[in-house]
């Protein structure tokens, strides 16, 4: 087996196995309209954010486009694809009520479908998608 082929696994739209290690979700949040401050801001609550059902990463590649990302993340282990489906959705909710708290609240949208694949492939050339 090739280390550096990854396994993408498709769940539904929104969710995808990754590597057989952690159940992803991915959230773009627009922060064009921000400026320095309050990018550094929104950064800081962000990476303040707790909860007992993801994981969440900030992915700031594509800053100088306006975009972020925000990876939800659920481990594999042990962690059937409808329970991983329920955490990430209760994380989401939890994220969305920890940005209310924020001043600057960026618009966000779901990545999904193919999008979801070119997003994993940016980051994993050698993707192995499976059904």
């Amino acid at each position: 087996m090739d280390p550096l082929k990854k396994k993408y696994q498709p769940i539904d739209e929104q969710i995808v196995l990754f590597n057989d290690e952690h159940y992803l979700s991915v959230q773009r949040l627009d922060v064009s309209g921000l400026d320095a401050e309050a990018r550094a801001s929104l950064f800081n609550h962000l990476f303040a954010f707790d909860s007992g059902d993801i994981e969440l990463e900030i992915d700031i590649s594509e800053e100088h486009q306006g975009i972020w990302y925000l990876q939800l993340l659920v481990p594999h282990v042990l962690t059937l694809p409808d329970a991983a489906r329920k955490r990430l959705e209760r994380g989401a909710e939890q994220l969305a009520a920890h940005l209310t708290q924020q001043p600057h609240r960026p618009a966000s949208s779901r990545v999904a479908g193919d999008d979801m694949l070119r997003y994993v492939r940016r980051y994993n050339p050698n993707l192995d998608v499976t059904a």
